[in-house]
């Protein structure tokens, strides 16, 4: 899944007519739902989105329509990460890719087992590989997998490939892995945030360390023009859109607190929790960064705001 396109339908258009969002609220009455959503367990969400929003698939149909927008979308990504010339150099450093804290957690990783979930472009994959690390990239999109497997094999990286829901990682065994990391964009693109960080840190060895480090949620509430169609922080959604291609997209707005009730619903322990203004690498395309969301902060003014969420937990 990786990386989210902020005002791309693909290839930029500019606006809300170029993203083509169709935000998915049935009634003002849904939209209060979510605005109290705090007295709301997950289940209950679960269940009012199901009702309010007309939803008889389930839940993970929508990771199946994403499924086929990343498809759809694959070769054109890879042509723009060719253009940022980092995924083949990133290996050699990884810091291109991988801030500082987590520099700091994931040192040492040689001879030991990561997994990065919705690893997308795989810049982050191909960075602890360098590091000697033994990788599972995991990704629903057979497309994207596809040109990440291409580049390893060309950059001479041993990884081991898996297509899989993130929610539902059936394939992968309990407490298999020293580190789990996921992020660049991959929340937005997930219905269930709890069952998410739940198969992350059941896949983790116990001590090892699960790192998120995503967009900040503050950031989803804007559209597509400067200050345009602002969101309410409490709406996770979903919203929906339909991708140049003819793909209908499901987006979720999760908030800091959900992230954070997550993990620890999940039984993990935070040992580190930070907020960047800027993309935390502070190069032209960080975790979840790149110049054009550089470019787009300083067009509408969402710079004043955190741009970067980053989550560093253990399991007991």
């Amino acid at each position: 899944m990786g990386r989210r396109l902020r005002r791309f339908g693909l290839g930029q258009q500019g606006g809300t007519a170029g993203r083509q969002r169709m935000h998915a609220r049935a009634t003002l009455k849904a939209r209060n739902v979510f605005v109290a959503d705090r007295c709301l367990s997950i289940e209950s969400y679960r269940q009012l989105s199901v009702n309010f929003l007309g939803l008889t698939r389930k839940m993970n149909d929508s990771h199946e329509s994403n499924r086929a927008v990343w498809n759809g979308w694959a070769k054109w990504w890879g042509e723009e990460e060719d253009k940022k010339g980092i995924w083949n150099r990133c290996h050699r450093d990884p810091t291109l890719m991988l801030c500082a804290t987590e520099m700091h957690f994931l040192a040492n990783m040689r001879g030991k087992r990561a997994c990065v979930l919705a690893s997308g472009n795989n810049m982050v994959v191909f960075s602890l590989a360098g590091m000697g690390a033994q990788v599972t990239s995991v990704d629903i999109s057979e497309g994207q997998l596809q040109i990440a497997r291409e580049r390893a094999r060309s950059l001479g990286l041993d990884i081991t490939f898996l297509r899989c829901d993130v929610t539902e990682l059936k394939a992968l065994e309990d407490d298999t892995f020293d580190a789990v990391h996921t992020g660049g964009g991959v929340d937005i693109w997930i219905s269930d945030l709890w069952k998410y960080y739940a198969e992350a840190a059941r896949i983790l060895k116990p001590g090892g360390v699960f790192i998120v480090n995503d967009r900040h949620p503050i950031r989803r509430m804007f559209g597509g023009d400067p200050w345009d169609e602002l969101d309410d922080y409490s709406n996770r959604g979903p919203f929906t859109y339909t991708s140049n291609e003819g793909f209908k997209a499901y987006e979720y707005h999760w908030k800091v607190a959900d992230h954070i009730q997550a993990a620890i619903d999940a039984g993990c322990s935070l040992l580190k929790v930070e907020e960047h203004m800027e993309s935390p690498t502070g190069r032209a395309e960080g975790i979840g960064g790149s110049s054009q969301d550089e470019k787009d902060s300083a067009a509408d003014n969402t710079a004043r705001f955190p741009s970067h969420l980053l989550l560093v937990m253990t399991k007991p």
